[in-house]
């Protein structure tokens, strides 16, 4: 049996994960790509997840406890009904792959059940998703909060209506 390529159609979403590594520190980032218009109800999903990863953010602090940060995203998208369940982690933590294959670090996890302290200079990978979207942000654990190491705007991408980006 052949298999047959499924062709994109309107409306269609292609997730984009990057994951740099710099002097072999790793980093994520995640963003959603549109074929043609997001509508509506994309575009209202998008500011939702993007809210609720901002208030993560604002949270991410030394002495927070990781289960207060995940009930953030976690509840918020329970409450506003972007979600039905949420059972995976909302983070991550990133760090140093000198020999290792892996892209990601699972030794720390934020879910309802860590109640383990964040420290200055943890970083995570935090991601949301909802309703066929997902945006994903790498961030380090500062004095004063959570500072993002990526800078590209979290939007849903879609091309121009000429069809160009």
């Amino acid at each position: 049996m052949r298999l047959r390529p499924k062709r994109s159609t309107e409306g269609d979403v292609l997730h984009v994960e990057l994951v740099p590594r710099v002097r072999n520190y790793g980093a994520r980032m995640m963003r959603p790509i549109v074929v043609g218009a997001p509508s509506a109800e994309l575009t209202a999903t998008a500011g939702k997840l993007v809210e609720l990863q901002d208030r993560q953010i604002m949270a991410i602090k030394p002495g927070a406890l990781a289960r207060d940060v995940d009930a953030i995203m976690r509840r918020g998208a329970l409450d506003t009904g972007l979600r039905p369940t949420y059972e995976n982690v909302t983070a991550y933590t990133l760090g140093l792959y000198t020999c290792t294959p892996r892209t990601s670090d699972v030794s720390r996890v934020f879910l309802p059940t860590s109640n383990w302290v964040l420290e200055e200079g943890m970083v995570f990978h935090l991601y949301a998703t909802a309703r066929g979207l997902g945006f994903s942000e790498t961030v380090v654990v500062d004095k004063e909060g959570g500072t993002l190491l990526t800078k590209t705007p979290r939007l849903v991408l879609a091309p121009n209506p000429d069809g160009r980006w």
